[in-house]
Parts: structure tokens; sequence; C-alpha cells
């Protein structure tokens, strides 16, 4: 089957908040020249073509990702995000007046129960949430679009929604029928749903909470300035 081509809007995303420069080679090589490159997807899916799941890679390190050879311990998905997500900080193309660093301190304070929460349940979440958690993240999904702690700045705007983004997919994982309302807890209830489908909401939950983290880690850097 086709590979479904990236929208070229997204392409010029992914090259100018690189600067075309491969995340590997900077970080590694120390060799941070502009790159002959093309755009690798993290997570293997080539229909994925989300902004988050995009890095620009030269020729050679796109190569070795997307190797599939048992003889060598080829990049990992992480290990590439936790690059490139760095490159994306080293190049963030303005700099943050006080007025911005201080809502960036005030979001990060605002939702450091929740954040700490989900960060440290990482592999649990399909299994169970803290229902007062859970409302927390359904009214910050709920109000996120008007909210006052959502910055003017493009790049920390994007940031905060890439996190919103990846808070609804962590919600939309709680599907009525499969879970129970126990006490203070929202639990599984394992007699509805297969042992296949179970693994994919792991897995799902895992790949959010990672993504969360690495945008989490980007406004923690703009918060300390």
């Amino acid at each position: 089957m086709a590979r479904k081509p990236i929208h070229a809007a997204v392409q010029a995303d992914v090259a100018i908040k690189s600067r075309r420069r491969c995340p590997l080679c900077v970080f590694l090589d120390g060799n941070e020249s502009e790159r002959p490159g093309q755009i690798a997807h993290l997570n293997g899916n080539h229909s994925d073509s989300r902004l988050e799941n995009l890095a620009w890679l030269c020729l050679e390190h796109h190569d070795k990702f997307d190797s599939r050879t048992s003889q060598t311990k080829n990049y990992t998905q992480i290990e590439l995000r936790t690059y490139r997500d760095k490159l994306y900080q080293k190049y963030a193309s303005c700099d943050y007046s006080d007025d911005e660093v201080e809502l960036v301190r005030k979001y990060l304070r605002n939702y450091s129960r929740v954040f700490a929460y989900i960060f440290g349940e990482r592999s649990e979440l399909a299994f169970k949430i803290d229902h007062n958690v859970f409302d927390s993240l359904a009214e910050m999904q709920d109000s996120w679009n008007v909210s006052d702690l959502r910055s003017f700045n493009p790049f920390i705007r994007e940031t905060q929604d890439h996190i919103a983004n990846n808070l609804a997919g962590i919600l939309a994982i709680y599907e009525i029928h499969m879970y129970d309302l126990v006490g203070d807890w929202i639990k599984l209830d394992s007699r509805r749903i297969s042992h296949e489908a179970l693994e994919r909401k792991s897995v799902a939950a895992k790949g959010f909470v990672d993504a969360i983290s690495g945008y989490y880690e980007q406004l923690e850097a703009i918060a300390v300035k």
C-alpha cells in the first residue's frame, strides 16, 4: 500500500523547527551544519503524520533509524524524540518576555498535580485512574481553548496545545462500557475487554504520557529562564 504523503504545511513546520538540522548529528556527533535529509516517523507508522510524530533526519541517520537489522541496536523512538525536542528548544525562534515566562510558570503550577499523577501512573493508566484527576483532565480539556493560561506566544501555545491533545487521548481511553467507578477510582472491568484490546490501550496510554513528558520538559526549560 502506498504511503500517505505528509501535508506540505506539516513538512514545512518540521524543516523550519529543526532548521534542517539532524538532532542525532547535533547531539551525538556535534555536527550542527545543515544536512540533506528526510522526515522520519518516530513510531514507524507512515500514515501517522502528526507533527509530534515527525523529525528531520540526515540520510544516514534516517536509514539507520528505519533499519530493522538484528545485528545492531538501532536508535529508539524515545531516544530520537528526546533529541528532537532538545533541538526544537535550542532553535526556538524567539526570546520570551517576562510575562510569557510567568504564564508558563503559572500553567505548570496550576496543573502540577495532574502532571505528577500521570507521569507517576504511566504504566497503570489503562487499568485505573483517580476520578478526581479524571475530572481535572476533563475540565482542562473542556475549557482549554478559552483558558487564561493558554499563551499568545506561538511556540508556547503550540506546545501547550500538543499537551492538551494528548490529554484528550488519555481521556478517550476510558470508554464507559469498560470501566466502573469504584470508590475514588475509575477502574477497568477486565471481563468486558479482550487481552488484545487492553494491550492496545496500555500502549496508547504510555505513548500519550511520553509525548506529554517531552512537551512538559520544553515548558520547564522556558519556566527556568
